[in-house]
């Protein structure tokens, strides 16, 4: 009898928790706000959340398959071991927000912010990342198996044994990002600024790096993205006098 309520314990667990989280979720849906609000394992599959106000949240466990995060303000939200597969989240706030362990597969991350974010552990295969602010972002051991990181920043990224076989890096700032460890079999690397990377083979790149005596550095427009990047070209002489 023991064993047997042992057992049976979750289920009667999960009851009250889902009860307690109604009249949050009802919240969420009906204004699209609910911040540092606990709605761990919830089930939004499918759900409209453009916009929404999610800062600071507990969506650990939670179904968001599918669901629509455009544009939404996930600061700092607790996504651990979330279900984000072929989630649409281009433009979001997802900057220091946990996703380590999470599925997200697959989903649209364009232009969002996920600079210093943990992302240990996390699936990203074929997610699209491209142009999204991934700096400083925690990345060791995720999957990123052809993901399209395009024009992506991820500058001073930890990527250490991170899968990056197969991924579109076109155009990326990896400077000062540790690769460590990193598989990059068939990842696609032109024009991406490794300056001061730590490679899988420990050795420190000075691919794009300055090169003292060189013209100096300029503003052009990112090639693969809809932002301003230094690149280095005839010098400009402004004559003062």
């Amino acid at each position: 009898m023991l064993t047997a309520a042992i057992l049976l314990l979750p289920f009667f667990a999960a009851v009250p928790l889902q009860a307690q989280n109604l009249p949050l979720l009802k919240r969420l849906l009906e204004t699209r706000g609910c911040p540092r609000c606990d709605l761990f394992g919830v089930s939004l599959n499918r759900a409209d959340l453009f916009g929404a106000n999610l800062s600071g949240a507990i969506l650990s466990r939670a179904d968001l398959i599918d669901a629509d995060l455009t544009a939404a303000d996930l600061m700092e939200a607790n996504l651990n071991n979330a279900n984000m597969r072929n989630a649409f989240l281009s433009d979001a706030d997802l900057s220091r927000a946990d996703l380590s362990r999470a599925d997200i597969r697959g989903a649209n991350l364009e232009n969002a912010n996920l600079s210093a974010s943990f992302l240990k552990d996390a699936s990203l295969q074929f997610a699209n990342l491209k142009c999204t602010n991934l700096s400083g972002a925690k990345l060791g051991q995720s999957d990123l198996r052809n993901a399209n990181l395009t024009g992506a920043n991820l500058r001073g990224a930890d990527l250490t044994a991170a899968d990056l076989s197969g991924a579109n890096l076109s155009g990326a700032d990896l400077r000062e990002a540790d690769l460590s460890d990193a598989r990059l079999n068939k990842a696609i690397l032109k024009d991406a600024n490794l300056c001061g990377a730590l490679m899988p083979n420990r050795s420190k790149s000075r691919r794009g790096c300055p090169v003292k005596g060189e013209p100096q550095a300029v503003f052009k427009m990112n090639n693969y993205c809809n932002y301003c990047h230094a690149i280095y070209t005839e010098p400009q002489w402004i004559n003062i006098f």
